[in-house]
């Protein structure tokens, strides 16, 4: 007899079906039942591996041993004549043929009824959310996620009911502290510090903030501090009918703020049935920045972070917030976030050099990059969550001289159902093809900070890179029909009219550029270069320059692109190439452009040494086709 055909007489390979079919079944069941019992993913994994291992030994067993009516022999023992491996094979069938039935049952089981309960989930729906579709049916912008509902909780700012210097500034610590404990757990959709702290001092009812930020539950407090002592009020009220599912005031010292915080914290998150293992506790605690006075100041370098991107020139700004962001640090240095923004000042100063309108100073370029380096690799060591860790990883790498490793670090900066924000590496994703990514992120960003006008830029600019400019036009007009008046959203209303064709409907794109535009030349010239009328369109750019002459390089080779220079573009991208981190910069004069390559890559050798290292593909996608621009 063959091995094969003993193998099949000892039923190995019968024991070996009947095992995976039935570890099959056990893996399904921990991987359901472990998180509800507050089990993490590794007790799933171990599980699995020593089901794996187990395998092994019951192969040997069924090989070496025959189960007999006089009980377990081994296989040398037992007459052929008088084996029973024929019966067992029987049995096994049957065992295989009901474990098969068994999992048919559990997919269809998972397929449909899981599936059915989730669809009938009440889902939050914004009343006023840029997220929300064009005809007013509430049904997601195209392109939008498409995540399973999460339980989606809003945590307003703490009202501070004393008066003290920096009463105000505890309180929107406190706040915040709270939002990013909550923030921490996978299972809430929690709304962002920018939405939220939108309706401070705002007495608006709890219903009508809920739906404008698209949630189904809403936090808010009140803190008053009299010398050391502090008494903080907590509720967290289900917004659909206004009920209080849970409050408590405190009455506690300085010392014991971060006990109440992170009371509040976990009471709120089992209120709403969120599952909390040592694991999540430990993340929510390690989240916040737990000093008062640190937390006070990185509210001040918040408010200095958020006047700095009101202006024309962030670098107004930004010097005072670092200031606040330091001394933060100086007290709690593992406040990832503070690291996180401090580097933003630094980008600017690169970025200013780079587009002509900051004197070069080699040695103050080096430091700045310097900066920026140790502090996004601290904001990597301080983070806890792992997709904010991936994409400042993944910025870091942006600002070096070898970005070999680049796309791999793109590709996992973009995590599903994240909300951590972007800076500088966005640029990167759309010019050299993660738009479609970037887009879905973007889509993910806005669903946390709805009311975020910098969310609504970024989330339109990306999805025009995607090619998808109409849902950039939505997003844009809900955003301007229901909020003040942004100049930079208004601008990414013009980018999609251009893009979408549909600027011939619109008269005011001839008007002039809004107050706090992005865009420093008129823009009613790139609209003539659109048409072709190359003439008119030089003849206005000629009249704005004879006025000004303060034109950043990077919107000077976006005009030339659209009006057909091509030797005009290819000598500002070769002064841009060699100067400081001028790949970079470069990326920069793309994504501006919209245009597909604006210059020739052959005029760039270092940016064209960046890209081969790589292995980035180029041209880029051209969303806007100027007719003049035939390269």
């Amino acid at each position: 007899m063959s091995f094969f055909e003993e193998l099949k007489r000892r039923n190995v390979f019968r024991v070996g079906i009947a095992y995976g079919v039935a570890a099959w079944l056990l893996i399904q069941i921990t991987d359901t039942v472990f998180p509800r019992i507050g089990l993490s993913d590794s007790a799933v994994t171990l599980v699995i591996a020593l089901l794996a291992i187990g395998l092994i030994p019951a192969l040997i067993f069924a090989w070496a041993f025959e189960m007999t009516p006089e009980g377990l022999k081994r296989d040398a023992e037992v007459d052929r004549a008088q084996s029973t491996t024929p019966q067992t094979a029987k049995k096994l069938d049957r065992v295989i043929i009901a474990g098969l039935l068994l999992v048919i049952v559990a997919m269809g089981v998972e397929r449909y009824w899981f599936a059915g309960q989730d669809e009938q989930q009440p889902r939050a729906q914004p009343a006023a959310s840029a997220m929300t579709a064009a005809d007013g049916s509430g049904d997601p912008v195209p392109g939008g996620p498409n995540a399973k509902h999460r339980e989606s909780v809003a945590v307003l700012p703490f009202t501070a009911m004393s008066s003290g210097e920096d009463d105000g500034y505890f309180a929107d610590g406190l706040t915040e502290e709270i939002l990013n404990s909550l923030a921490a757990l996978p299972d809430l959709l929690v709304t962002a510090r920018t939405s939220s702290f939108h309706f401070k001092d705002r007495n608006l009812p709890v219903q009508e903030i809920a739906a404008t930020l698209g949630v189904d539950n809403i936090v808010e407090g009140s803190v008053r501090r009299s010398g050391d002592r502090v008494r903080i009020t907590a509720q967290l009220i289900r917004a659909q009918d206004g009920f209080h599912l849970w409050s408590n005031t405190y009455n506690r010292t300085l010392e014991d703020v971060f006990a109440v915080q992170e009371n509040i914290a976990v009471n709120i998150a089992e209120t709403l049935d969120v599952v909390l293992n040592e694991d999540r506790r430990r993340n929510m605690r390690d989240a916040g920045i737990g000093n008062v006075e640190a937390f006070v100041a990185y509210q001040k370098g918040i408010e200095a972070f958020a006047r700095a991107h009101s202006v024309d020139d962030p670098l107004t700004f930004l010097p005072e917030a670092n200031a606040w962001f330091d001394r933060a640090l100086a007290i709690a240095p593992d406040a990832a976030n503070a690291h996180f923004l401090r580097t933003d000042l630094f980008g600017h100063i690169i970025y200013n050099n780079g587009n002509g309108r900051r004197p070069e100073s080699l040695p103050e370029l080096e430091a700045a990059r310097a900066e920026i380096l140790a502090s996004l690799e601290q904001a990597m060591q301080s983070s806890g969550h792992r997709a904010q860790r991936a994409m400042f990883d993944a910025e870091r790498t942006l600002f070096t001289d070898n970005w070999t490793s680049l796309p791999v670090k793109i590709e996992a900066a973009f995590q599903p159902n994240d909300c951590t924000p972007t800076n500088w590496v966005v640029s990167a994703a759309m010019v050299f093809g993660w738009a479609e990514q970037a887009a879905r992120h973007g889509h993910n960003v806005l669903r946390c900070d709805p009311i975020s006008s910098v969310s609504v830029w970024a989330l339109s600019q990306v999805e025009i890179w995607n090619l998808e400019p109409e849902t950039a036009l939505v997003v844009t007009e809900r955003f301007l029909n229901e909020r003040p008046f942004e100049p930079w959203v208004d601008d990414m209303r013009f980018t999609a009219l251009q893009a979408t064709g549909k600027y011939r409907e619109d008269p005011r794109v001839y008007e002039p550029n809004p107050q706090g535009s992005f865009y420093s030349v008129p823009r009613k010239l790139f609209i003539y270069a659109l048409e072709g009328d190359v003439e008119q369109a030089r003849a206005v750019f000629d009249a704005f320059l004879a006025d000004s002459q303060d034109v950043d390089e990077l919107t000077l080779m976006a005009v030339e692109a659209a009006l057909g220079n091509r030797q005009a573009v290819n000598e500002y991208a070769s002064r841009i190439d060699a100067r400081f981190a001028g790949p970079f910069m470069l990326i920069e004069a793309a994504k501006n452009c919209f245009c597909g390559a604006p210059f020739d890559i052959e005029v760039t050798p270092n940016f064209k040494a960046r890209i081969e290292e790589a292995g980035f593909t180029w041209p880029p996608a051209s969303p806007i086709q100027y007719p003049a621009k035939d390269w």
